[in-house]
């Protein structure tokens, strides 16, 4: 198999959007020789909430709608993540496509290793590290945000955590994604969740000495040479030919039509 990797630097999209193209790679890479990696941004602060986790039990809704901030459910597993000011990255792939690796740790280790290796060449100091949270206690409190839920090879500045990763395994193919937030925005989150002020006013805390965004690891940059420096690292870490570009419109009608369908919406955004 001659694996390449496929960039699409994409825009600024609605929640629905960017969960329907993130499903549409999922399951049209099955027999694809490419690696398709992807970074996008959102047209209004969003909330991704975990497969599993129910935004009636996870969200104040009404907190949510007043802000005018969207949600809609990702098809990976973890916890909330509030996208406002970040850069979200997704990474699809055969699982016949072995230089990603056979195993989620090894799949998860190889992508960091290209994002670590991107925020270096921006002047980022980083590294993969397990958690320096207490995994047993975090992992009981299903409200806490995905930025202060422990994962293996997490991507660390100062020993806070930088970045925020899922991943999705099927049958036949594998997602990762994850959000790089650039501001400190991401620390609004506990606002519009379903816990008490006291709470609230304590993970917020929490975010701010356990986690960390690009503007408080970087003097000087901006978004789109963040991105091009990422896509270096991928390039550099997998040294597999590389094409870049966006959406073909025939892509784009696709994912608009799987955004209108009526089984997408019952599951992803209800």
């Amino acid at each position: 198999m001659n694996v390449k990797m496929r960039i699409i630097r994409d825009g600024y999209h609605s929640a629905a959007f960017n969960t329907a193209a993130d499903l549409y790679l999922l399951e049209n890479c099955i027999n694809d020789a490419h690696i398709y990696i992807r970074f996008y941004r959102w047209i209004i602060p969003t909330i991704t909430i975990g497969y599993n986790q129910k935004a009636c039990q996870i969200l104040n809704l009404k907190k949510v709608r007043e802000a005018e901030v969207s949600w809609i459910r990702r098809p990976t597993g973890g916890r909330a993540v509030l996208h406002y000011d970040d850069i979200t990255y997704s990474c699809a792939f055969s699982k016949k496509i072995k230089e990603m690796g056979n195993t989620i740790t090894e799949t998860n280790s190889i992508i960091s290793n290209c994002l670590r290796k991107g925020l270096e060449i921006s002047g980022i100091v980083c590294h993969n590290s397990d958690s320096v949270l207490n995994q047993e206690k975090f992992s009981r409190n299903s409200k806490l945000p995905c930025f202060l839920a422990p994962n293996r090879n997490e991507i660390m500045v100062n020993q806070k955590k930088l970045v925020g990763s899922a991943q999705k395994r099927t049958a036949d193919s594998i997602l990762q994604h994850g959000s790089i937030p650039v501001t400190e925005s991401f620390r609004n989150l506990p606002l519009y969740q379903k816990i008490s002020s006291d709470e609230s006013h304590r993970q917020m805390h929490l975010l701010q000495i356990k986690c960390t965004c690009i503007k408080e690891s970087a003097e000087y940059f901006t978004i789109e040479n963040i991105v091009s420096n990422l896509i270096q690292g991928f390039e550099d870490v997998l040294s597999l030919p590389i094409e870049i570009g966006k959406w073909t419109l025939l892509e784009e009608e696709k994912i608009e039509k799987i955004t209108g369908d009526k089984r997408f919406i019952e599951k992803w955004q209800k």
